[in-house]
């Protein structure tokens, strides 16, 4: 095969097909190349047991305006977590599983407010890093461990926070930067019930897969599926790309939408700036694994709480409830966590919910994929002032869209969305000339 058409985008996920159908739709010829059996990246879901379950990315919400937009475009209708909006929260302090009273939810929030009491100064403007570029670089190097032993807090605000934070990140608080933490915080208008909301209440009924078909029934773009991309060659009028079986594409111009973590993996030439291919091989710290449990019956609305050096089980909620069995979803920073049996999870699911039974447990492993290599992004302490404007930059015929990088709701469904939204309008502004001529 050897197909001639205006763009090719590199990957299928959430940022490519958003800048495939926006390109197309601006009158331009567009052919997706994706190396997976399907489109949508980072997002992918199953049913389990008559539960349609996401084994990716997730939740949205209409603080984050790109996939909202999308939601209504479509006519999409959401659902609530259960467990977000908990009748009962678990944590383990100390060593000791409590259950939070009433009367410690001051307390709770409270620590939250603590921790990111600088939000509003370095960021001010979560859209605009360098409205505050003084204050970023001041704090860039910072570790969520750093803040924490710089503060006094109670022991249910140390575990609430750090428990919370290692979910946000998928790292340890030393390895997740605590400016990527404000950065979300700040996202919310620094208001604890949205920061809660956004991370995990609301998602779509039918699943990210009906964004996914949506968006790409309505852009009318060409898809080739299981087509990973070998080489990306620039000429003068545009580039070639060569898949890993041998075939070829030339276009005028390239997006490039492939995971952080892996784009080191693509040989391009002339070579990608170094400060891209550094980032890639150092890669992002988001990984860990998003672990569901099937349990007997109705547990309620439920959600635990620890530190990973207290507990496997960082966190976990109700993610579906019935009668027979319901599905909890949970997460874990140990690199077996989706390898452990039904025996090695039972007790520690017991420990905060007693009387629980698990019949199954489940999940995707983002981390040992090798299209993915991680699970959502967050940066490294003391990488974004130096990795944040040069990832997305463009490179003579090359375009960079993801959901790993940009301003904004980086590492969400939404920072995807936008990073292939704004990227479609660079790619179309930059072929006016020529297709006016």
């Amino acid at each position: 095969m050897r197909e001639d058409v205006d763009v090719v985008v590199i990957g299928g996920g959430f940022a490519g097909i958003t800048a495939a159908r926006d390109l197309q739709k601006r009158g331009l010829n567009v052919l997706v190349l994706e190396a997976r059996d399907r489109l949508g990246g980072r997002t992918w879901s199953t049913d389990r047991n008559g539960f349609h379950v996401e084994l990716g990315g997730t939740w949205i919400h209409w603080t984050q305006p790109f996939v909202w937009a999308e939601k209504e475009r479509y006519g999409l209708e959401i659902q609530e977590t259960p467990g977000c909006v908990a009748e009962r929260v678990a944590i383990k302090v100390d060593g000791q599983v409590c259950e939070l009273r009433d009367d410690q939810l001051g307390e709770f929030v409270a620590g939250f407010e603590q921790f990111f009491a600088e939000a509003p100064l370095v960021w001010e403007r979560p859209y605009d890093s360098h409205y505050n570029w003084a204050a970023i670089k001041e704090r860039d190097s910072l570790s969520v461990a750093d803040r924490l032993q710089s503060m006094e807090l109670t022991p249910l605000q140390r575990t609430s926070i750090g428990g919370f934070l290692e979910i946000l990140s998928m790292n340890q608080p030393e390895n997740a930067s605590y400016l990527e933490m404000m950065r979300c915080w700040s996202l919310t208008g620094w208001n604890y019930a949205l920061f809660n909301d956004a991370a995990a209440r609301y998602k779509l009924k039918l699943g990210t897969g009906a964004l996914v078909e949506a968006i790409a029934s309505d852009g009318g773009f060409d898809v080739l599926l299981d087509t990973p991309v070998r080489s990306v060659h620039q000429t003068a009028n545009g580039v070639t790309v060569t898949t890993a079986a041998g075939e070829q594409v030339t276009a005028k111009r390239a997006v490039v939408t492939l995971p952080l973590n892996v784009l080191h993996n693509v040989a391009f030439d002339p070579p990608l700036q170094s400060v891209k291919v550094e980032a890639s091989k150092l890669k992002h710290v988001g990984g860990g694994a998003k672990v569901f449990f099937e349990v007997e019956g109705d547990p309620g609305a439920v959600m635990t709480l620890a530190r990973s050096t207290e507990s496997p089980l960082i966190g976990s909620f109700t993610y579906q409830r019935g009668e027979q069995h319901s599905v909890l979803a949970g997460f874990s920073l140990e690199p077996d966590a989706l390898e452990r049996s039904v025996a090695d999870w039972q007790p520690v699911l017991e420990e905060f919910v007693p009387g629980l039974r698990l019949l199954s447990t489940f999940g995707h492993d983002w981390g040992g994929d090798a299209l993915s290599q991680g699970s959502w992004c967050t940066y490294r302490p003391g990488t974004f002032v130096r990795f944040a404007d040069a990832l997305p930059r463009q490179e003579g015929h090359l375009f960079f869209a993801s959901g790993d990088h940009g301003e904004g709701w980086r590492g969400f469904i939404e920072g995807a969305i936008a990073s292939g939204s704004r990227t479609a309008v660079a790619v179309w502004r930059s072929l006016l000339p020529s297709r006016t001529a």
